[in-house]
């Protein structure tokens, strides 16, 4: 499978599905390239009767992140879920409630389009 592209009009119905990965699971975090990044989580998906799924978030065109190492990503507080924000020209990817001001997002990744993916979970 491969990335899809997410838009405004895609974007709303997706987080509504995941429940913004409330009480989720940040999986991993994987450099891709010195410009793309992705996240994968492990979130309860509500068309799928709440059955876990893994979701992949691909920020591409990266002009600025905060992340953490690999042993701090399980601890990060899940329980907020995910901000996500998307307009044309930007996007902003955080961990938490943090609408308009992702920067302060114990982890955020800033870029110009996200797309995503879903997995079976543990895919």
């Amino acid at each position: 499978m491969s990335i899809k592209p997410l838009s405004v009009s895609t974007l709303t119905p997706l987080l509504t599905r995941i429940d913004d990965a409330r009480d989720g699971q940040i999986c991993s975090l994987r450099l891709l390239s010195s410009s793309t990044l992705q996240i994968v989580f492990s979130v309860q998906d509500v068309a799928r009767g709440y059955d876990w799924i893994e979701i992949v978030f691909q920020v591409n065109g990266v002009t600025d992140a905060k992340l953490v190492s690999d042993a701090v990503l399980s601890s990060l507080d899940m329980s907020e879920g995910i901000t996500v924000e998307l307009d044309s020209h930007y996007c902003a990817l955080g961990i938490g409630a943090y609408r308009g001001r992702v920067h302060e997002a114990p982890l955020y990744i800033l870029g110009t389009s996200l797309g995503y993916q879903e997995r079976p979970f543990g895919g």
